[in-house]
């Protein structure tokens, strides 16, 4: 899997698979939040039940829900039933983010003068 070094972020994609529709989302940043509005067409909104998060960074407090897809893929890893956290990450200009909870429990390793990650 490449990683791609855009405006001092590292970028990748991944796929996501819920309710038998899949989706590669392009643009992710390393720290696992996806773009709510790039998951729409596949059904992921948010929805009684799901759980809210608030976050704090650097541009102040942002709001997301949580919601279990079926299974994702990034690379050759995949793991059935995750929790991800869906925001709106539109005046970042990404899709967004993947974080230590997927690239830990997947092993992965960053290779930072290849711009690789693997497994």
């Amino acid at each position: 899997m490449k990683l791609e070094f855009v405006n001092n972020l590292l970028e990748t994609k991944m796929g996501i698979y819920y309710k038998g529709k899949t989706k590669v989302i392009d643009k992710l940043v390393i720290d696992t939040l996806i773009s709510s509005d790039i998951v729409d067409d596949i059904g992921i909104y948010l929805e009684n039940g799901d759980s809210l998060v608030s976050s704090f960074g650097i541009g102040g407090e942002e709001y997301s829900f949580r919601k279990q897809v079926d299974f994702i893929k990034l690379g050759s890893y995949y793991t059935r039933n995750p929790k991800l956290d869906f925001g709106n990450l539109s005046k970042w200009g990404i899709n967004g983010l993947i974080g230590l909870d997927i690239l830990m429990a997947g092993k992965f390793i960053i290779d930072l003068r290849k711009l690789e990650i693997t497994q």
